[in-house]
């Protein structure tokens, strides 16, 4: 055995001292690094977490103010049962702690204030009032409170608005129509014993369906808002519940309005600890609600007790007490170097067991190393490549993923792993390390098996072995993280310079400021254009550069935009040789990157829009004059006629609207060229201009139209020397190349005011008319709009239009009139009516609507509708085994179409199971049918097809006998204007009389219209009329009642009994309706103090005709019939005399006696005809 110096012993224990000391206190150190920063992670989580919590408990709370916004904003009224069964089902008191309730606050304006408070007094609060009540332009008033317990109570009627704090938060949630949180208050009804501070949170309610899209607007349809009221104490115990801890864990929290200090202090988790500094574990957090920004402290309240370090002092008392084992036992062998031969055996022993120690302490070492991040090593590099690691701790595995007997060894197993890039320069560090035994630091990459990339960072110390090797003892820590980091800022830098660069080159000025409007960055436009330098202006507010106007005006747009909004603003500058540039200066916020809530300064960008203007300006006047003319246009013509009519209306005075067209300009055009035409519109356009006053407006439409607005026109007289101006304006020749040219002018003239409300386009439409009609009079003069005239045709176009709706909405139907004969009581048929079922007016009978339509498509296109509509009822009715035909009414349009008799056949080859004998056109006597010969062909056509056809309201119309004589029809329907009198009036009984004797003669058969009443058909039987149809048979009905009707139909008994006269007794009908017209006519005379008397000659009359007659009829009735004769004419004679001499003013009982008798004679009379004509054998 051979022994060591003993001063290189005691040397080898002091080093060994000094490794083991480092290496423990190094471990020591990471240890407790890494206990730090988990603690400060797992706090700063618990932090974001509470912060999370408390925004989410604001939005919360915001939704539900919302939603009791929106019960407002659905209803039209809301009690105030309806609002605290609302709030009471939401159960906030009980789900979200800190809420004070849920209320609603009106909004009331001054001069409102009187009948609000009666409003709510009436309600069961008789000593209601809005307080503070000193007098303003508006109040606020809590009116519903939920719940309505006796604390909330105290704010009844309390004015919010009144009060700054809270008016700020309610304008502006008025204003954005979002939910605003105001700053820290005082609740009205917070308690005085344990007062906590508090917020309020408002949402604004609008009037329903309210137009919001601008402040106005929201400002104009606010109702008031929906309140919410939060005791920030238990608001904010109610969330950190869930986080309580043990009190040496316990977590502190502070909650400010916008900035830490005492006035603004919201909430303080322990306010009686003592306060101590922030500690490592100290956060900061912010909460921004739609503005409202509140600061969050947070710390652990003993910070000292949080981190438990327990683990440091057993790796610094383990790693020391092994450390000095080792010294001592090296020094012990120091020490006892005199005594070493003679205890050789004796140290031999404790040698082993001091190496057996030995072995225990590295183990415990390598149980220390392996517990400190990264790898803890030992290098041995002998040269020519040859190195391996005699010890390297667990860490080896975590890091490199390969295990330390790996590398016991042979190192290029661990070598292998380096990137290729950095391989080399490890290697070169390695050697120069060894060379000058400096300490190996160095950063590297290495490559794992999955491809993954770390970096590490080597730190070691060298140390020469005694046989040459170096030895390196050091840590390796994984620093890929910090690298990516730094890797990244680098490129992020990298970037900036480049953006830099691009920046230079673009032609706008891109720069940059501060919070102190101070420039920050500049381009080399910014720089060129204020003729400085970088180093000149950055820190400046520029004002050396632009002058002090334009900074000002600069720094308006620069605080509105640090306040957090976009803005831009157009600016001139003014350069040395006077040239003005325009510039469009765009700025935007900058923000923090942290939240995105702070500003920290503005970006802005000035573009050089000066040629941009100068083409505004061009475009400008080009879109409101006229090029050739330099006039207004039509552009300017809108705007300027606009402002006239407003003026008009203010002053109560007319203007004049002038359309003003000229006359032979195309001929101009056509025969001299186009240049010419433009020089005659420029000549004739000055002479005009002077024709006319200042203040009035002459405007080009384009081609040759003009318009003139004259003004100040108090009476309408007062224009007419000016049209006659512009006429001869218009009119003087201009002379053009040896040319003589000349036009004139057409004017149409319309005045406003007028009694109907006119747009200005409807001005220039109605002049226009105007001079139209003055072009149809003759050209060269001026024509006045006629307004009446105008207002009946666009009614008259109004109403067509509204039949075409109705037509294509299908709001047209048709009733059915049935048609009999009196005789048998058969039913012959029905006459379809078109009835007009109007949304507005109900049921509109055709008379109302089809006059508009006699000459208009419409006419055909109606026609076309009742044929298809007629047919396909005969169809229905024949499926409910009902055969009755319909005849249907044509237009005299419709039937002038030349296609006609070809769409009818289309018509009812639509229905092949009809026959065409069920159809029957009606021809109206009263329509100008127009060509005779084309319409006959036409009917006959149709009814060749087995239609039929026949004239209706017969007697009325065009020229009855050439329709009688000219048109193939099969029957004459007699218009009821003279059946409806018939029982009145002789002559139109002679009318009926005739009709039927024409109808014989041609060969057709009439149909009676208008029959109302029994005597009617009692007449028409006798006079051999047995068909007819009205209101006395059936009105018109819905298809849907036909059935129904024909179900019940039974015709008068006395029609079947009524029999028909011979041509020799007609006499008895006319003598009963002469006697009874000239008796009834004698009656009013006397009645009226008529000073005509009815003549009558009885010996003319159709009773002495009948009674001269010698008629085929009893004695004893003839003498009756002469007797009644005799005492009519006596009667009268004696009335006659009487009235001659007294008049009826004098009428006395012995008058009334006369007229009594002759009225008792005149029924006497009727009988006995009435009787004669029943009785068959008379």
């Amino acid at each position: 055995m051979t022994y060591q110096n003993p001063s290189a012993l005691s040397r080898l224990a002091w080093l060994m001292l000094l490794i083991g000391l480092l290496l423990t206190g190094l471990s020591a150190w990471q240890v407790k690094t890494t206990s730090d920063n988990h603690a400060i992670k797992e706090f700063a989580f618990v932090a974001q977490k509470i912060t999370t919590t408390i925004t989410e408990r604001l939005n919360a709370y915001a939704l539900v103010l919302r939603g009791a916004a929106g019960l407002l904003n659905a209803a039209d009224t809301v009690t105030r049962q309806e609002w605290e069964t609302y709030v009471s089902q939401l159960q906030l008191m009980k789900n979200k702690a800190g809420i004070s309730g849920i209320n609603f606050a009106e909004y009331v304006p001054a001069n409102q204030l009187a009948s609000h408070t009666a409003r709510i007094q009436s309600e069961g609060f008789p000593h209601y009032h809005i307080w503070p009540s000193y007098p303003r332009a508006a109040y606020s008033s809590l009116i519903y409170l939920s719940p309505f317990d006796a604390r909330n109570q105290k704010a009844l009627g309390y004015d919010m608005f009144s009060e700054p704090t809270r008016r700020q938060a309610m304008s502006q949630a008025r204003d954005s129509g979002e939910v605003s949180l105001s700053a820290k208050i005082a609740l009205i009804i917070e308690d005085t014993e344990s007062p906590q501070a508090g917020t309020v949170m408002y949402a604004p309610v609008y009037r329903p369906n309210s137009d919001l899209t601008t402040l106005a607007l929201r400002r104009a349809a606010l109702l008031g808002w929906a309140v919410g009221g939060y005791r920030m104490d238990d608001l904010m115990e109610s969330l950190l519940s869930q986080w309580q801890a043990p009190q040496e864990k316990a977590i502190t929290m502070e909650v400010f309005d916008g900035q830490a200090s005492p006035e603004h202090l919201l909430y303080q988790s322990h306010p009686l600890a003592k306060p101590h500094t922030s500690s490592m574990f100290s956060q900061q957090q912010t909460v921004n609600f739609n503005g409202r920004i509140w600061l969050l402290h947070f710390d652990y309240l003993n910070p000292q007790h949080v981190v438990s370090y327990q683990y440091v002092w057993a790796t610094l008392l383990g790693g020391s007490i092994l450390s000095i084992l080792l010294f001592l036992l090296i020094q012990s062998f120091a020490r006892t170097r005199a005594s070493a031969r003679a205890l050789a055996q004796a140290l031999t022993e404790q040698v082993y067991q001091r190496e057996q120690q030995l072995k225990v302490a590295l183990h415990r070492l390598k149980t220390i190393a392996s517990r400190i991040p990264g790898m803890v090593f030992e290098y041995n590099y002998s040269g020519e490549g040859q190195g391996h690691f005699p010890f390297t701790s667990e860490g080896i595995q975590r890091i490199y993923g390969i295990s330390p007997q790996q590398v016991q060894e042979d190192a290029n197993q661990l070598f292998a792993m380096v990137h290729p890039e950095d391989i080399a320069a490890v290697i070169n560090s390695i050697k120069e390390s060894a060379i000058y035994l400096t300490p190996w630091r160095h950063e590297y990459r290495i490559y794992h098996p999955d491809g993954k990339i770390s970096w590490l960072y080597g730190d070691s110390e060298p140390h020469k072995e005694a046989n040459g090797s170096i030895t390196w003892y050091g840590l390796v820590t994984d620093i890929t993280e910090r690298k990516e980091a730094e890797l990244a800022l680098k490129a992020a830098n990298q970037q900036t310079l480049l953006f830099r660069q691009a920046l230079d080159h673009v032609p706008s000025c891109i720069f940059m400021k501060d919070i102190n409007m101070r420039y920050t960055y500049a381009n080399r436009a910014t720089l060129e254009l204020l003729g400085c330098n970088s180093a000149m202006l950055l820190g400046s507010t520029g004002e050396e550069f632009l002058g002090p106007e334009t900074t000002a005006q600069l720094n308006l747009i620069d605080k509105k935009t640090l306040q957090g909004e976009p803005h831009q603003l157009e600016f001139s500058l003014t350069g040395p040789n006077g040239h003005v540039t325009h510039f469009l200066d765009v700025k935007t916020p900058i923000f923090d990157e942290a939240d995105h809530s702070q500003v920290i300064g503005m970006l802005g960008i000035a573009t050089d829009i000066t040629l941009l203007k100068a083409n505004e300006q061009k475009l400008e006047y080009q879109a409101h004059y006229d090029t050739l003319t330099k006039l207004p246009n039509r552009l300017m013509l809108a705007d300027r006629l606009h402002q006239a009519m407003l003026q008009a209306s203010r002053h109560q005075q007319s203007i004049a609207i002038i359309y003003l067209d000229l006359d032979g300009f195309k001929y101009i055009n056509d025969n001299y060229g186009h240049d010419a035409g433009d020089e005659l519109l420029r000549a004739v356009a000055a002479r005009m201009k002077n024709a006319i006053r200042d203040g009035d407006t002459l405007a080009r439409l384009g081609g040759d139209e003009f318009v003139v607005i004259l003004l100040d026109i108090e009476q309408l007289s007062d224009s007419f020397p000016l049209l006659k101006r512009l006429l001869d304006a218009a009119s003087r020749p201009v002379l053009l190349n040896h040319h003589r040219l000349q036009v004139t002018a057409s004017l149409g003239v319309t005045f406003y005011p007028q009694p109907e409300v006119l747009e200005p386009e409807q001005l220039i439409r109605q002049a226009d008319q105007a001079m139209y009609q003055a072009k149809l009079a003759g050209k060269n003069r001026y024509y006045l709009f006629d307004s009446e005239q105008a207002r009946n045709m666009r009614e008259h176009h109004q109403s067509v239009e509204h039949i075409n709706r109705a037509l294509l909405a299908k709001e047209f139907t048709l009733y059915y009139q049935p048609k009999v004969n009196m005789r048998t009581g058969a039913i012959i048929g029905v006459e379809a009516l078109i009835r007009w079922q109007h949304p507005e007016q109900g049921l509109l009978s055709p008379n109302r609507f089809l006059p508009f339509i006699e000459e208009h498509r419409l006419a055909v296109e109606v026609g076309d509708w009742v044929i298809d509509s007629a047919l396909q009822q005969i169809l229905n009715w024949q499926q409910q085994n009902i055969a009755l035909g319909i005849s249907i009414n044509i237009a005299a349009r419709h039937l002038r179409q030349v296609d006609f008799a070809a769409k009818l056949a289309a018509h009812l080859a639509n229905y092949p199971s009809i026959a065409p004998n069920m159809l029957e056109l009606e021809v109206l006597e009263t329509s100008a049918l127009g060509d005779l010969a084309l319409v006959s062909k036409t009917l006959e056509t149709c009814r060749d097809l087995g239609v039929g056809i026949s004239l209706d309201d017969f007697g009325t119309g065009y020229s009855s006998l050439t329709y009688l004589k000219r048109l193939p029809t099969h029957t004459i329907k007699v218009d009821q204007s003279f059946i409806r009198d018939i029982l009145e009036d002789p002559e139109d009984l002679a009318i009926l009389d005739g009709v039927l004797s024409l109808a014989k003669a041609f060969g057709r058969q009439v149909i009676a219209e208008g029959v109302e009443t029994l005597a009617h058909g009692d007449t028409l039987l006798r006079m051999g009329c047995h068909l007819a149809q009205g209101y006395g048979i059936a009105r018109p009905m819905p298809a849907t009642e036909v059935p129904t009707w024909l179900a019940n139909w039974q015709p008068p008994a006395r029609w079947l009994e009524t029999r028909q006269l011979h041509r020799d007794e007609f006499s008895l009908l006319y003598a009963g309706l002469q006697h009874k017209a000239w008796i009834d006519d004698l009656v009013l005379a006397v009645q009226h103090n008529s000073e005509t008397w009815p003549l009558f000659d009885s010996n003319q009359s159709h009773l002495s005709q009948w009674l001269n007659s010698q008629p085929n009829i009893s004695a004893t009735r003839l003498n009756y019939q002469t007797a009644l004769s005799q005492k009519i004419k006596q009667c009268v004679a004696e009335l006659a005399k009487y009235y001659a001499n007294h008049g009826a003013k004098d009428a006395n009982s012995q008058l009334i006696s006369q007229l009594d008798a002759l009225c008792e004679l005149k029924a006497q009379l009727i009988k006995e005809l009435e009787e004669c004509m029943n009785d068959s054998k008379r």
